[in-house]
This record gives structure tokens, sequence and C-alpha cells, in this order.
């Protein structure tokens, strides 16, 4: 069996725009989240973990919610489910928020960083360095910077589209798989941040494909 790290945000997490702005819930069932329909996609032969959190960054500590930071997270990750085949990262949007002023290329190598933590691990006896696929952020809707106490501006929709081809770069220079979740699902038109389900089932799509790739005959 295939074990296989899903380390992300709230797209990770699954969180639903409709049902948080209707208060009645905030998640969407696994079944519809986008590790939950890899795992339907993949087959029993996968073992699919989902490591979702709201606000994760690639690097940055929020100075405002504790616990956010991707790489204080990911060995502690690593760590708790080791062995693994292949670990997604699967963040970039909370590094968009106004609050750090990041542009693309920063973003792409806080990337960077985390594939570094992944192929510096001490994996244990008989494990070997785990493929890494780097997901780049959708692109933020337009009306984002207008919601009610944003975390985002105008400078964050268009730096969004401008950190896929960025993280292209270091994939390609890291030697990791790449998915641009931009090219294949956008963000819901309730918050402009967060995937619709068809969102989910798309980017799922994506991340299959290129682990079927990865790891041709499973």
């Amino acid at each position: 069996m295939k074990n296989v790290l899903c380390f992300g945000d709230s797209n990770t997490f699954g969180y639903d725009p409709v049902a948080s702005a209707a208060g009645t819930g905030m998640r969407y069932p696994f079944e519809k989240r986008w590790p939950g329909i890899l795992q339907g996609l993949l087959g029993a032969d996968w073992h699919v973990i989902e490591e979702g959190l709201c606000g994760r960054t690639t690097v940055h500590r929020d100075p405002y919610e504790a616990r956010r930071c991707g790489a204080d997270a990911l060995p502690y990750a690593l760590e708790s489910h080791q062995p693994l085949d292949a670990v997604v990262i699967a963040l970039g949007t909370n590094d968009l928020k106004t609050r750090y002023g990041l542009n693309a290329a920063d973003i792409a190598r806080g990337f960077e960083s985390l594939a570094g933590i992944v192929k510096s691990y001490p994996w244990g006896p008989g494990s070997k360095v785990p493929h890494i696929v780097i997901v780049a952020p959708p692109h933020l809707g337009d009306e984002v910077a207008r919601v009610v106490l944003s975390s985002f501006d105008e400078r964050s929709v268009a730096v969004s589209h401008e950190v896929g081809r960025w993280c292209q770069v270091i994939a390609e220079e890291q030697g990791c798989g790449f998915v641009d979740a931009a090219l294949v699902c956008e963000p819901s038109e309730i918050d402009h941040i967060h995937l619709t389900p068809e969102g989910h089932a798309s980017l799922a799509a994506a991340i299959a494909r290129e682990l079927t790739v990865a790891f041709p005959g499973c």
C-alpha cells in the first residue's frame, strides 16, 4: 500500500463557504473534500492521509493566529505518518494575505523550504525520501478584497495569478511533481477563496493524474 500525506490549508481541510455563511457548518464531508475524492480515485492500494489546517502558510508565522506556520508543523506530520511514499504540499493561499506583503517568488520559495524539510527528514531504515508534489494555489476571486474583514487586497489577487509559474520553476528545480490548482479549479463566489465541491473534484483528479504518472502500475 502506498501512503500519501496531503499537507495543506483550509482547502485541504475542506472549508465549506456556503455552510459557513449559513451558519450550518464549516467543513465538507470527507468524501467531498479533495483528499477524500483522491482516495476514491486512487483506490484501495493507496492510503490518503489528510493534514489540512485553516490559515496555514508555507513558512510564515501569523501574528494573530498561532500554529499556522507550515514549516513548524510539517516535521511533526512526517514523523506521525511515516513511512510515506508521497507528500502533497497544497499551500500558498494564506501567504497571499496582505499582512505578509509577499510577492509570487517569495511564496514559491516557501514551497522550496518545505520540500527541503521533506528531503532532509531522517527517514527510517528501509525508507526513502517520498515523492513530493507541489500544488500551487488557486487564484483568488476578484471580489475578495470587498469581503468584510478580508485579509486580502487587490495586490493579493494580482500576485495569486503569478504564483503558479514560480512554483513550477521551484518544482522543476527540486525534482518535484507539480499541479497548478488555478488551471483546474476556481474559488467559490461566496467568499472568493475556498473551493466549491466541483473544484475539489477537479483538483483531486489533477493530483491523481500526477501520482499515477509518478507511480506507474499502482
